[in-house]
């Protein structure tokens, strides 16, 4: 299950890297700083809606463990509609959004000015970006990882192709990077309703389907989303307010944080297919009413992620200069990049803890204990970094970094009794 989802999850890291790597060959530093600040507040704004993903995820697989085909349609609906709500909201409040928070960064103009640009081309396909997150939500619910890949292959094979011939074709820098990435976006999520609407014609439903209207199932809908929807507004505010820190430094620290920000993601995205993988599992076993296939749930998901973030880890310490390469033809920004690859190194190993156990929760639907660590986390991480930046520089913004991953792990591993306890009832 964690293979095609590990490839399925380069849809949130996949289109941010090719515009980095493709803005990054041009040798230009100012374009690849545009690509940071644009790239992490378009990922900020749209991620903060990942609930959508994360939401239909575990109540679609609490439903498929029930085996009740009314609550699986029911919740692609609901999940549907708040999609197209909140994606038509990003359209109405970007542009005054980029006109507050850009600024923030505290970049040079040129940057900034490429950031804005980015980050409005970005957004146009915000209500298909939406609505891919619950259609692989759905899908991986359902455990259909098969189409949830194939969907992923072609919104990652179609920005590769759009963001090559827009950047190196028509030379169109940021602002091609970005329209290549919206317009693979909404062709992708055309596509992902289609696929779910033949796969809606063989769930076994009763007479009396589930209501897209139901107000109780849609207030447990939306108040466990809201729970995530803060979770996730703290893990991107931690992420973007780093990148401003980077920022501060210098248009160097901050292209050369956002080629290892960008294989950070990346890293994030393999390990996340466990919690995937764990996350659908959980869900089951809670819909089944089953304690013991929790458990097998969440320590296989731990056992096999470890491998994985070793064999990371050792790669990136073999071969980690080499990777950074592909991200920038700037020697520059090389030469800048590499004093930090040990974070880089350290991040699998340190991370996977926190990602395997946001998976168990999300799928038990516990957003209550996965907003308050979050929070948790994110308040300790900003305190570290407020003592370590001005003693280590930017050493010390990763430092603050890999604090922020291991209190995420240590509050819901002390949590994480309630849901066992849950099921005894």
């Amino acid at each position: 299950m964690a293979i095609p989802a590990i490839l399925a999850n380069f849809s949130a890291v996949l289109p941010n890297l090719v515009d980095t790597a493709l803005v990054g060959q041009t040798g230009d530093a100012i374009a690849l700083g545009g690509i940071s600040v644009g790239a992490s507040l378009a990922t900020f704004v749209l991620w903060a809606f990942a609930f959508l993903r994360l939401g239909t995820a575990g109540f679609t697989a609490q439903a498929f463990g029930a085996e009740d085909g009314d609550e699986i349609k029911a919740t692609l609906n609901r999940a549907l509609a708040l999609a197209w709500i909140f994606g038509f909201v990003v359209l109405l409040v970007m542009v005054p959004l980029a006109f507050v928070t850009v600024p923030l960064f505290g970049a040079s103009e040129a940057v900034s000015d490429l950031a804005a640009r980015y980050f409005h081309y970005r957004l146009f396909s915000a209500p298909f970006d939406l609505t891919n997150y619950v259609i692989l939500g759905w899908l991986l619910g359902l455990q259909r990882m098969g189409r949830a890949l194939a969907l992923q292959l072609l919104l990652n094979g179609l920005n590769v192709i759009l963001c090559y011939l827009l950047v190196f074709q028509f030379h169109l820098g940021v602002d091609g990077a970005a329209i290549a990435t919206a317009i693979a976006q909404t062709v992708t999520a055309v596509v992902g309703l289609v696929v779910a609407r033949r796969l809606l014609r063989i769930v076994p439903l009763s007479d009396t389907a589930g209501s897209l209207v139901d107000l109780d199932k849609l207030f447990v809908l939306v108040s466990v989303n809201f729970d995530i929807f803060l979770r996730t507004l703290a893990v991107m505010f931690i992420m973007v307010y780093f990148v401003g820190l980077g920022a501060r430094m210098g248009d160097a620290t901050l292209a050369a944080n956002q080629v290892l920000f960008v294989l950070m993601a990346m890293i994030a995205q393999i390990l996340d297919g466990f919690a995937q993988s764990a996350e659908t599992l959980t869900g089951q076993a809670i819909g089944a009413r089953d304690r013991r296939q929790l458990r097998g749930a969440v320590w296989g998901a731990f056992f096999w992620a470890f491998i994985i973030a070793a064999a990371l880890s050792a790669v990136l310490y073999q071969y980690g200069a080499i990777v950074v390469g592909f991200f920038s033809s700037d020697p520059g920004v090389i030469i800048q990049a590499l004093p930090y690859l040990p974070w880089l190194v350290a991040t699998p190993v340190v991370a996977l803890w926190c990602y395997i156990l946001d998976g168990v929760f999300i799928g038990a639907t516990r957003g209550r204990e996965m907003r308050n660590g979050m929070v948790i986390a994110a308040l300790g991480a900003i305190v570290a970094q407020y003592f370590l930046i001005p003693a280590y520089g930017n050493h010390g913004l990763w430092a603050s970094l890999m604090l922020f991953f291991v209190l995420r792990a240590l509050t819901l591993y002390l949590w994480y009794p309630r849901i066992l306890r849950a099921l005894a009832h």
